[in-house]
């Protein structure tokens, strides 16, 4: 009997010590006055410990697709603008979207892709005179975004272009990690400004008509 109380004795220290891991830790203390969602997508991020749940890659890609059409962006973005559709179709606007890398916490999912708990939606417009520029840049482990519009005549855009940024994560404990991604460049005199693109399958093909749309404006 004393051996089987013993047993049960041990066996509960073990499963307490599983579940308060310095990671279940830290959890703990980087979700204090968080949501429930974001706090799961701390979990998701920092958790190494396979004894507590946590989010699939596919629920949290899930997640960041319902916040992001929550927001009904494009909607959005022609609010700020101060346009309706029908002023920018000169070609089908743009949309780019993809993870952000920078100060966000990163890891590799399954598939070997990286994710991050900040993620970027933009879209370009193309008026008769004018490019209009929207980028929503939200984070999912807390409520901080990054907003910004900005409109370019044609003559005034030197050229669009792919790039890749070296940008500098976190990783489950914190520490600074190097990640590559594409980036779409939208090039004027002094300044280029980059917009996530790696969600985008067809981007090239988006480019190209963006492209040529630039080569005509210019030739008039």
């Amino acid at each position: 009997m004393s051996g089987i109380i013993l047993l049960i004795i041990v066996g509960a220290v073990v499963y307490y010590k599983m579940l308060n891991t310095p990671d279940v830790r830290l959890v703990k203390e980087l979700s204090r006055g968080k949501t429930e969602e974001q706090a799961k997508v701390i979990t998701y991020f920092v958790q190494k410990n396979r004894w507590k749940k946590n989010l699939s890659d596919d629920e949290y890609l899930s997640l960041v697709r319902k916040k992001c059409d929550s927001l009904k962006l494009k909607e959005r973005a022609l609010g700020k603008i101060g346009l309706d559709e029908d002023q920018v179709n000169e070609i089908s606007p743009a949309m780019f979207e993809g993870f952000v890398f920078d100060n966000a916490y990163a890891k590799k999912s399954a598939n070997g892709e990286w994710v991050s708990s900040s993620y970027q939606v933009s879209w370009v417009f193309f008026g008769s005179e004018q490019i209009y520029l929207y980028a929503y840049t939200l984070n999912m482990d807390d409520d901080n975004k990054k907003e910004r519009t900005d409109e370019f005549f044609y003559r005034d855009v030197t050229s669009f272009s792919t790039a890749s940024e070296t940008e500098t994560a976190k990783d489950n404990e914190g520490k600074q990690i190097k990640v590559d991604s594409n980036k779409f460049a939208l090039v004027v005199p002094g300044d280029k400004l980059y917009l996530s693109m790696d969600g985008v399958k067809d981007s090239e093909s988006i480019i190209q008509g963006m492209k040529q749309k630039l080569r005509e404006k210019k030739s008039l």
